[in-house]
């Protein structure tokens, strides 16, 4: 591992993390990093960039942004990890460095408002039961932006309902206390191999804490093939598998049931699939409108 513009911490502020998690992301990684220099909030920024080895030009991107903004801590990982454990190892690094908050992006989506990291710092001072927030989200689907319009909302108390609607928040406009991560289960969800690591790990928040929901959005992700994101049918299916294992997982975690059974579960499966399907269309009608 390699590091660029490691700035020293002071003891008398509450930062918060950036977490820019990235791989092959160069024709997006300039506008994601863009997009959090900009923000606008009264406690310091730290921009963590962990790259898992890009074959790409993303490193050279990235090094050219360190080098102009010392707040940017750019990591460059000496072999691929995944994405789960490049994202764990950098939690590792966060948890070290005292920073009190963490605020989420994937390198190939970007934030669209600059008070985002205010508008939820704000929302978490105010609430202190509350350790969680996200926002409503855009979709960019090459350049045609969209608002988002999930199946569900994660609010609130969501101990015993987690998941069964599926992950409705957007990662890119997550920020949440660093309080919440916890090492062993780090190392628990890495060694399921999970597919991603934020639908298990909030699930573990959900469980110590209330999730807030603010109908702004903040931030945009984009529609285009990668793991959270399948473009084909029978790769989106193999994905919401994934899901339930995650759920299973998290049932057995906290002796508990979220209302999991195989007739609940193909329903939802069958419901999900509808909605992949529906998504496609409804992107490919923008794409005309907008031709």
């Amino acid at each position: 591992m390699r590091c660029a513009h490691h700035p020293q911490r002071s003891s008398s502020t509450i930062m918060i993390a950036v977490c820019i998690t990235t791989y092959n992301h160069e024709p997006y990684i300039a506008k994601a990093i863009e997009s959090v220099i900009a923000q606008q909030c009264d406690e310091p920024l730290r921009i963590y960039i962990a790259d898992d080895a890009s074959t790409d030009n993303t490193e050279l991107v990235c090094r050219s942004f360190a080098a102009k903004d010392q707040r940017i801590v750019y990591i460059r990982r000496e072999a691929n990890l995944g994405i789960v454990q490049n994202t764990i190892s950098l939690y590792h690094q966060v948890i070290q460095d005292g920073c009190g908050y963490i605020a989420m992006l994937d390198g190939d989506d970007y934030w669209t408002d600059t008070h985002k990291t205010q508008l939820q710092l704000d929302f978490l001072r105010s609430h202190p039961d509350c350790g969680f927030v996200h926002t409503a989200s855009f979709v960019d689907c090459n350049g045609i932006i969209t608002k988002e319009v999930p199946y569900s909302i994660p609010t609130g108390d969501i101990s015993h309902t987690y998941g069964v609607h599926g992950a409705g928040q957007t990662n890119a406009t997550v920020l949440f206390r660093t309080s919440l991560l916890r090492e062993e289960e780090l190392h628990a969800i890495a060694a399921q191999h999970f597919r991603v690591l934020d639908y298990p790990l909030y699930g573990l928040f959900a469980q110590r804490t209330l999730f807030a929901f603010i109908d702004t959005p903040t931030a945009a992700w984009r529609e285009h093939n990668s793991v959270s994101n399948p473009q084909s049918l029978a790769a989106f299916a193999a994905y919401q598998y994934h899901y339930f294992r995650c759920w299973k997982w998290l049932e057995k975690q906290h002796h508990r049931t979220f209302g999991y059974n195989i007739w609940y579960a193909s329903g939802i499966y069958i419901y999900r699939m509808a909605y992949f399907l529906w998504r496609q269309l409804h992107n490919r009608f923008a794409r005309r409108k907008h031709s």
